[in-house]
């Protein structure tokens, strides 16, 4: 049963771990080495995740971090701190293998690319003395973000490669079909779509169009390895590429498109599975970022509403959640509800995927399980926030349309103050 959608974000943790880091910090100052580092995982473990372990024996300690499809392992013995994750396994290298390895070890900042046994690794070490918890958060983020990405690009570039340390679950074949045919299926509608219209006329419908499309195959179908990196190829070259106009990021992000549907069955079903992670991708963000995505975009759904183009202000509207949920690490409370968004538009693929939310029955929205919903979503930040408060009352049900531009106008009210 899935736990939920979209990426994982360890952004704003509760206060119990902040209380577990100010101690971990204290420990370390009193160069009480080995049990400040005990605590530093506590406070990077999440229990509902089940991603981090850690054992202390004889002054020794022995930790794993999970990450993607990637297992980290290391240990302290006091004097020294040592991070290994197993990237790739090889039966020889090649020149070209590793020129991009030395390349990769210049962008690096704690850890480096070495090979060894016929392995090629990801590394972290360093004297305690000169290792304070936060340098030791952002070495194993580095270290678990790098090797998860890196595994993927590399065996996708370079043949002679092969798979090593997998740390993944295994979904069943209907799982990954189901996975597969709406990957197919989204991808073809959207470019079918805009073959009706006229692309300049519609330049920014289509756009919003094809945003849209990939943060909803980002959140809901969960991919990894090449698709993912498809996904944020696209979405860097619209947001980075200043120097195209819209036609161009069109033309552009079409060509990316045709080739996503254009993979063969395996090349897609290898990127459908199940993993635990500790670092989240997107970086924590205050809510008004998000609200400043819903002010700045809401208003463009109004032409396509009045020329009875809902698909695009619909479009519109999930590309809102979907675009927050890619880009920003947010509180939990404001993750679930702009998922909610999302959920309710795909309907069809939530119960066929076998999620128990019901968000629409036979195209009526379900105002009860709603409004049920974002008050269980609220309660999860409310020991943080005590102020914390959704208005259902001002809540529309009338249409999907409608019912999101009210459920914005919500959201954009809820503060984060403690």
């Amino acid at each position: 049963m899935i736990k939920f959608f979209g990426r994982y974000s360890d952004a704003f943790k509760p206060k119990i771990k902040i209380d577990l880091w100010n101690e971990c910090e204290e420990l370390y100052k009193e160069k009480n080495y080995t049990a400040s580092y005990s605590k530093f995982f506590e406070y990077l473990r999440d229990e509902e995740e089940n991603n981090v372990f850690a054992t202390v024996d004889n002054g020794v300690i022995k930790f794993q971090v999970l990450q993607g499809s990637k297992e980290i392992r290391g240990f302290s013995d006091g004097k020294k701190i040592s991070a290994i994750a197993i990237v790739a396994d090889y039966d020889k290298l090649g020149v070209a293998v590793m020129r991009r390895l030395m390349e990769l070890n210049y962008t690096l900042y704690y850890s480096r690319f070495a090979v060894k046994d016929n392995r090629i690794v990801l590394k972290f070490d360093s004297s305690v003395l000169d290792c304070s918890p936060t340098k030791l958060y952002y070495a194993l983020k580095e270290v678990c973000l790098k090797a998860d990405k890196q595994d993927d690009t590399l065996l996708d570039d370079f043949t002679i490669l092969k798979p090593a340390d997998m740390k993944i679950e295994q979904f069943t074949d209907g799982d990954i079909n189901i996975r597969m045919n709406y990957y197919r299926r989204w991808i073809k509608e959207a470019l079918d779509r805009v073959k009706l219209v006229n692309k300049e006329q519609f330049s920014g419908g289509i756009t919003y169009l094809y945003l849209d499309l990939i943060y909803r195959i980002d959140y809901l179908l969960q991919p990894h390895g090449s698709i993912m990196n498809d996904i944020e190829k696209i979405s860097w070259n619209y947001f980075n590429q200043e120097n195209m106009n819209l036609l161009q990021h069109i033309e552009s992000m079409e060509e990316q498109l045709n080739k996503m549907l254009a993979r063969t069955d395996e090349s897609v079903k290898k990127n459908f599975y199940g993993i635990k992670s500790t670092f989240g991708l997107a970086p924590p963000s205050v809510s008004e970022s998000a609200y400043d995505v819903i002010n700045k975009n809401t208003g463009n759904v109004k032409w396509y509403i009045d020329n009875k183009h809902e698909d695009f202000a619909l479009a519109i509207l999930e590309y809102i959640a979907g675009y927050c949920h890619f880009s920003y690490g947010l509180n939990k409370s404001l993750r679930r509800l702009f998922g909610m968004v999302i959920e309710m538009l795909n309907q069809d693929y939530i119960d066929e995927i076998g999620y128990a939310k019901k968000y629409v029955i036979n195209g009526t929205l379900n105002s009860d399980l709603i409004i049920s919903d974002i008050n269980a979503y609220i309660a999860t930040d409310k020991e943080e926030y005590p102020t914390l408060n959704f208005d259902v009352s001002q809540l529309k049900f009338g249409s999907k349309i409608e019912f999101i531009k009210s459920f914005y106008d919500g959201i954009v009210k809820l503060s984060y103050k403690n």
